[in-house]
Parts: structure tokens; C-alpha cells; sequence
């Protein structure tokens, strides 16, 4: 049981998750407070699918508007977050939202112990049966991307971002990971989440467990440093405090001016090159200031030959534009991998306004293996 977290406590949550949070119109104070019990005391994370489709962009944005404004019946917001196929994690919400209602006050009971086993109590309420509990004043919703017509694919990028979300909220209410359950196990009434690439309920509380045994910024796919020995990993912290404007579509590799840390001695000369034949780990955070609501920018790792030729390229991390009108993001993006020749950081603009890298830091741990 906790008290609703602020919306400022709530992102910095999800941002120490590792997560892309994008604040959606005036969500802050969107909410039906107006109706029903309120919000709080929570006692859980509830996970739903939208049943839209996420595929595109434009896709992804009339579904996030969807849950944002609700449709006849059923006014917005349907949640607090929305999660996108992407791994875009949407705030739309904050305070009591139309996502869970009615359901089994035994499962909320069993929620609050963490007393049960696999799953929790099969549901024998729904929205139309005598003593149902409403679970909107009890639980933080997330709507994720999903068409639930069991042919829409769950890609790994969104099953992430749904683990490190509830994580998030049964970290900073010190809850296992019994503390998170899917609408289907709330409502006799619904059967979501569920799709090609749903792991299941029982296998995603398994995930979110093991995420809750690691810190926030733990990441299942990077690469374990070295603790012992002479191989103990090396502390590189760069910056850059030059500003450069990005003319769109045409790929900017960063210039690293500001050397903090380099134990190795691994940043290259002329300041763009990072590390040279070492595995690594760590985070990039830029400061970007010019991109509107909907606009963004790539960013990604590339490797180099000694000529300076991209020899190949990372996938690129999409960094979106949080509000209407320009504004500055400082967004920390993850990295890890290992490079043999130069690794170099590239940003890229898909705006056509006006979008200028105004300052970074890296912070990597790197090593040899």
C-alpha cells in the first residue's frame, strides 16, 4: 500500500529505469479525479493492450491520442502511461484514470499480501457482477501498443520497457514483483495482455523479479565487466560544451572537447573518437534544444576505420520531443558492445526546424576481452 507518487517522482522513476519518457500534453494534471473513490491508496501495476495499432509512427501517435482522450463512453484518460512497440514509455496521465474498472476484490486482497503463488486468484468479478471492487483508485495502469487480435506481434523492445515500467513502480513502493498483474487476471471480463511475444503473465513477473534484484540501470544484454584481476574495468567521462545545429538528415558525430576520466588513454585524437578495439558499457546524456512535440532525433554508435570511414552502425535510439513548441531535452541513452577499430558517436535530425546539440557527457566503464 503507498501513497500516489508526484508526477515529477513517478518520471524520475521510469527515467532511472533506463526509459524513454515522453511527457504528453498537460498530462500532469489529466485525470478522472472527479469520479469514483479517487486515486490511492495504490497497491499495484496493472498492464493492458490497447487494441490499435502501433506499427508507424503516425499509428503510434492516434493510439497514444486514443488513450490520451479516451472515446464515447469512456472519456481519457484510459491510463497513466502509455508503452509503445518502439519501447516508448507515454505519460498521459496522472491521478485516477479509466483502466482497470471492475474486478475481483479478492485479487486485489492477494495483491496487497504478495501472498500468492504463480498468478494470483482466478477472477470471478468483472464491470457487471454485484461487488466487484473498482480497481482505478487502486492501481497504476500502463495501456501497451497492441492490436489483441492474436496475430499483432509483442516485439522484444516493448516486453522490455513493460518489465522496466513495472519495475519502476514496485522499486520505489518497495513491492515484489507480485505487486504487478495483467487486466485479465483483474476481470473475469477481459483477457489482455496476450499476442504472439507475450511471454505470459506468470514469465513477465518472473522478468520484472529479476529486474528487481539488480539497480535500476541494469541491463540483461550488456556485457558483465571484469571485478578481479588485471582486468579491472577502465572510468572514461567525456563531455563537450561547444554547440553545433544539425542540418536534417545528415549525420553529426560528436566531438568530445571536455576529457574528465580516461584511464585507458582510450579517446582518440581530434576529440570524435571514443574507444578503440574495447568492450563497453555505460551512457551518453545530450542536451538538444529545438525539437518540437513529434520531432525528433536519432542517435547511435558507429564503428570507424583509421581513415575515418563508417565501417558499421549501432541501431539508432529515437529521442523524441516531450512538449508543444521548442524546448531543450537531456536525455541519458544506454550503450554497450564492443568495437575493434573506433567507436564514434553519431546524432542525426529528422526535424526540419531548427534542432541544435547544445552540450554531453559520456560515461563509460570500459575494458579488454
Amino acid at each position: 500500500m503507498a501513497t500516489p507518487p508526484t508526477a515529477d517522482a513517478l518520471v524520475a522513476a521510469l527515467r532511472a529505469e533506463g526509459l524513454t519518457v515522453i511527457e504528453y500534453k498537460s498530462w500532469r494534471t489529466h485525470n478522472r479525479g472527479d469520479r469514483g473513490d479517487g486515486w490511492g491508496p495504490l497497491n499495484g501495476v496493472m498492464l493492458h493492450h490497447t487494441v490499435s495499432h502501433g506499427a508507424t509512427a503516425q499509428q503510434e501517435a492516434d493510439s497514444v491520442s486514443l488513450c490520451y482522450y479516451g472515446y464515447e463512453g469512456l472519456p481519457g484518460p484510459l491510463c497513466q502511461a502509455v508503452i509503445a512497440k518502439s519501447g516508448r514509455v507515454y505519460m498521459v496521465g496522472h491521478g485516477r484514470c479509466n483502466h482497470a474498472g471492475g474486478g475481483d476484490p479478492n485479487v486485489l486482497q492477494a495483491v496487497i499480501d504478495e501472498r500468492y503463488g504463480d498468478r494470483p486468484p482466478v477472477p470471478r468479478y468483472g464491470n457487471a457482477t454485484p461487488g466487484h471492487k473498482d480497481g482505478n483508485a487502486n492501481f497504476i495502469g500502463a495501456e501497451c501498443i497492441n492490436m489483441g487480435d492474436g496475430k499483432d506481434t509483442w516485439p522484444a523492445a516493448q516486453i522490455d520497457a513493460m518489465v522496466r515500467f513495472s519495475a519502476a513502480i514496485c522499486r520505489m513502493n518497495r513491492w515484489s514483483s507480485k505487486s504487478t498483474i495483467a487486466h485479465a487476471e483483474w476481470s473475469k471480463d477481459k483477457s489482455d495482455p496476450a499476442g504472439p511475444g507475450y511471454p505470459g503473465h506468470t514469465a513477465m513477473r518472473a522478468k520484472i523479479a529479476e529486474r528487481l534484484a539488480h539497480s535500476p540501470s541494469w541491463s540483461p544484454s550488456a556485457p558483465t565487466p571484469p571485478t578481479t584481476g588485471t582486468d579491472m574495468p577502465d572510468d572514461l567521462v567525456l563531455g563537450f560544451h561547444t554547440a553545433n545545429t544539425l542540418a536534417e538528415n545528415t549525420p553529426e558525430a560528436v566531438y568530445w572537447e571536455d576529457e574528465f576520466v580516461d584511464s585507458a588513454n582510450s579517446h582518440g585524437a581530434g576529440g570524435k573518437t571514443v574507444l578503440t578495439g574495447r568492450r563497453y558499457t555505460g551512457t551518453v546524456q545530450l542536451q538538444i534544444a529545438g525539437l518540437g512535440q513529434g520531432e525528433f532525433v536519432e542517435v547511435y554508435v558507429a564503428e570507424e576505420n583509421s581513415s575515418g570511414t563508417v565501417t558499421g552502425t549501432g541501431v539508432p535510439v529515437t529521442v523524441y520531443g516531450e512538449h508543444e513548441g521548442a524546448h531543450t531535452l537531456r536525455p541519458s541513452i544506454p550503450f554497450t558492445g564492443k568495437v575493434g577499430e573506433r567507436l564514434v558517436i553519431y546524432v542525426v535530425s529528422r526535424s526540419a526546424s531548427t534542432v541544435t546539440l547544445e552540450s554531453g557527457r559520456l560515461q563509460f566503464l570500459t575494458w579488454v576481452n
